[in-house]
């Protein structure tokens, strides 16, 4: 736990009852990779209050308990339990607490190219406010960054910076939009998209998982495009062929067998698809076509090698 009276910088508020932040390169530039500046949680008094034209780098908010107000961009949001909210240089905001119930809040601020675009990747860029559907796993990835930060470890910025990368990742997955005109839609596209995880199997194209969800195919791909980061058949391709390589490895069915459950039109197509997204033929993933010291069963009997059921019977 840090002690407020430590040597601070500037741009932290002193309205708080109790914090925990650590803080790694303040001087860091605006270079190529991913990188964390700081970041930790405060605990606000009734009395909270902060305003500033910018801030030099990114930085996430996220209210985990109380409440509050936000001014960002010249609009005024309601903090609650769940909010996220991002600001950067030329966004103005000023953050106030609710004096009855004050906030407790996370923070992490990071820096680079990388993080501006996975930001944008996230539907997260600066002057972005949302709400988090379960937010007690947002709170633990913060809780995580945080005990990196303050760690011994020889390789806290690089841990730090995974934790970064990881907790916007999760929030772009979780975020909920803010302004009511995108919440139903948002709704449609959880709906669609939990449709798809518990029926992949069953609903083999984009149109059947479009009529069982009561919307169109373009409508469905709009959803995908404008909350998720994966389109819609490429998810249900991940899905059904992550089922094949499982099905392959665990039960050694044959390949044909997997593509007819799987409804693809022969094998072939099944093979195609299988070794796009994976780089290897199915085949591969049978437990007799594993290597045996770098060489298959198949690759022995080619060569005329004995396996080692073969040569056992040969010394009886």
């Amino acid at each position: 736990m840090t002690r407020l009276r430590q040597i601070e910088p500037t741009y932290f508020s002193a309205q708080v009852s109790e914090a925990r932040r650590f803080y790694l390169r303040l001087d860091v530039g605006a270079g190529h990779m991913l990188a964390v500046v700081g970041g930790g949680w405060e605990r606000c008094r009734p009395d909270y209050a902060i305003q500033r034209t910018g801030f030099p780098h990114p930085v996430i908010e996220f209210v985990a308990r109380g409440a509050g107000t936000l001014t960002l961009d010249g609009k005024q949001f309601a903090l609650r339990p769940g909010t996220i909210f991002v600001y950067s240089r030329n966004h103005p905001h000023a953050i106030r607490a609710h004096p009855g119930t004050p906030m407790l809040k996370y923070f992490a601020i990071g820096a680079g190219r990388e993080l501006r675009a996975l930001l944008r990747e996230c539907h997260l860029e600066p002057g972005a406010v949302a709400q988090i559907a379960h937010a007690e796993r947002v709170q633990q990835v913060f809780d995580d960054l945080i005990n990196h930060g303050l760690s011994d470890h020889p390789n806290r910025p690089r841990l730090c910076a995974v934790a970064l990368q990881y907790l916007v990742l999760k929030i772009g997955d979780l975020a909920i939009p803010q302004d009511e005109s995108g919440a139903p839609a948002f709704a449609t596209y959880q709906r669609c998209r939990q449709f798809i995880a518990d029926n992949f199997l069953r609903t083999p194209t984009l149109q059947a998982v479009a009529d069982n969800c009561h919307i169109n195919v373009s409508y469905l791909c709009r959803l995908f495009q404008r909350f998720g980061r994966e389109r819609p058949y490429r998810y249900l391709q991940l899905l059904r062929l992550n089922y094949a390589a499982d099905v392959l490895r665990s039960h050694n069915r044959l390949v044909k067998d997997v593509a007819q459950e799987l409804e693809f039109e022969n094998a072939n197509n099944f093979s195609r698809a299988f070794r796009r997204w994976f780089g290897v033929p199915p085949e591969r993933m049978r437990p007799t076509a594993q290597p045996a010291h770098g060489i298959t069963l198949d690759e022995q009997r080619a060569a005329g090698r004995p396996n080692q059921r073969t040569a056992t019977k040969s010394k009886r």
